[in-house]
């Protein structure tokens, strides 16, 4: 008797949109999926936890090594102490003009200002959390979508290289910028609650946020996008209500004192990973330290943008799309440098070449050189990190003590580096630039001359200059000869005296006191 035939099996229904976003949804959803993630971070061979422990090494050896933040961090610390003493969002006392660009960052550090009294320490602790963000939000994704190599690649690299663990410890908002494009990135992908809130904190957090906020809310839901455009309108009413305008004022300053010169002019963007050469090798010292790894960064970096393409509707492609078009707008705009400027296009650089560089490589020795590299940048990069602190220190907090010495409190000082001089003493400022004093930005636009015309109309009791604006009548920063001539040159001297002991060179800067 011949057994009766099994009914042959039905072929499995394709998977629908539901099904499929849930076979995309991240490993370790639910409370199993929680441990087994906790168990992960904890595993030696698993890109974080030895990761994790260089960048916080990295970033305590910076720590020791830099005893102050940038200057530019002390504009916003000065924004802060204002607010957290009661005095609102303001840095001259009764002038309601947005001088730094991060709402957020602003915020929070006036909440540090209330609770430790030290706005860097608590920046420096701040940017080291996000770090770790950074770190293990990108190598989770970059772990599922491209592999565990390249997410080894992209946590070592952002560990080791010197230059994040020094703008980690300069007082800015860069740290947090690129852990909330990580962080939202890895929310939306797993349809978190908090997606919205953290895409509209992102926005919030510089006007580049915006960009990478809306090329992150392509993969988010449709209530998060919502969200997060709530809450960018609501911030925005809130600073128009309180600014007169919500883009910031040090925006518009730069942009129009620096201007915007297009992709040729600001090519120290991108030459730097071209491996053809343009006469020279990068003039910006951060992007120099990268000349030894360019070969191989710019082949991975080709060799990844196929897979990512591929993709490119992943929480992993997204969010290195959100780094790139920051550097885009950069270099096709030719933005003015300022080094923590370059973080998130760097980070979003490196993801890209850790996704293409198991592509180009199958033995160890060029991952040992790498690797060789990294750690060696050290060496180099302290001369660099270390060097510029202390030339900071040794000019901008020098006139900040030799002014705290010699003013008094509500005196008008009239100078370009306003962040160590107005956070050490409480003085009104006048700034070059026009980031707190929109109506010298104004001016500047006017033609030469505009250095005679601020001080004879502002009449500040002391001026902070350059020898060189006074020797050669060039700005230092910006457009604009100060002086329409010698004689108005002679004719403002005559006004102030310069006090005793002041250094010389054209790059130093003078102090003089209205006689």
């Amino acid at each position: 008797m011949s057994e009766k035939p099994s009914p042959r099996p039905r072929a499995a229904p394709a998977p629908g949109p539901r099904a499929s976003r849930a076979r995309e949804a991240p490993a370790g959803a639910g409370a199993g999926g929680a441990r087994s993630s906790a168990l992960r971070l904890r595993d030696w061979r698993a890109p974080y936890l030895l990761p994790g422990l260089l960048l916080i090494a990295g970033r305590a050896l910076a720590w020791s090594q830099l005893r102050l933040g940038s200057e530019d961090a002390y504009i916003t610390f000065r924004y802060a102490r204002s607010l957290a003493t009661g005095h609102g969002l303001v840095y001259n006392p009764g002038e309601r003009v947005m001088g730094f660009s991060s709402p957020v960052w602003t915020v929070w550090n006036a909440i540090g200002e209330l609770l430790i009294h030290d706005p860097l320490a608590w920046s420096r602790l701040t940017s080291i959390a996000a770090d770790l963000v950074t770190l293990v939000a990108l190598a989770r994704l970059l772990e599922r979508y491209a592999g565990r190599a390249a997410a080894w690649c992209f946590a070592f690299f952002f560990a080791a290289w010197p230059y994040f663990a020094a703008v980690s410890m300069s007082g800015m908002e860069s740290a947090a910028l690129l852990a909330l494009i990580a962080l939202s990135a890895a929310l939306a992908a797993r349809a978190s609650p908090a997606a919205g809130p953290a895409l509209g904190v992102l926005a919030l957090t510089r006007p580049e946020g915006v960009v990478a906020a809306a090329v992150l809310a392509t993969g988010a839901r449709a209530r998060d996008r919502v969200m997060a455009l709530g809450l960018l309108a609501l911030g925005s009413l809130a600073l128009a209500w309180y600014y007169g305008s919500p883009i910031p004022q040090s925006v518009i300053a730069k942009s129009r004192l620096y201007g915007t010169p297009g992709p040729w002019e600001g090519r120290f963007w991108w030459d730097w990973l071209v491996p053809f050469k343009l006469g020279a090798w990068p003039s910006v010292g951060d992007l120099n330290l990268t000349v030894p790894l360019g070969v191989v960064w710019f082949a991975a970096c080709l060799a990844g943008i196929g897979p990512l393409w591929r993709m490119r509707r992943s929480p992993l492609a997204l969010a290195v799309a959100g780094c790139l078009v920051v550097w885009l707008g950069y270099a096709l705009l030719g933005v003015a440098y300022f080094f923590w400027y370059l973080e998130v296009p760097l980070a979003g650089l490196a993801a890209l070449a850790a996704v293409g560089l198991p592509h180009i490589t199958r033995g160890r020795a060029l991952y040992l050189a790498c690797v060789l590299c990294v750690l060696g940048s050290w060496t180099i990069g302290r001369i660099l990190y270390v060097g510029r602190a202390q030339s900071e220190e040794a000019a901008f907090a020098a006139v900040a003590e030799t002014l705290r010495e010699s003013s008094r409190p509500g005196e008008k000082v009239f100078l370009e580096p306003i962040g160590m001089v107005g956070y050490q003493n409480p003085l009104v400022v006048v700034d070059e630039v026009g980031l707190v004093s929109p109506r010298v930005a104004a001016r500047r636009l006017a033609g030469p001359g505009w250095y005679y015309d601020l001080v004879a109309g502002e009449r500040p009791d002391w001026l902070v200059v350059r020898r060189g604006v006074l020797r050669a009548n060039v700005a230092f920063a910006g457009r604009g000869a100060p002086f329409r001539d010698i004689e108005e040159r002679d004719s403002l001297l005559a006004r102030y005296a310069e006090l005793p002991g002041q250094p010389e060179g054209d790059a130093t800067l003078v102090v003089l006191r209205r006689r």
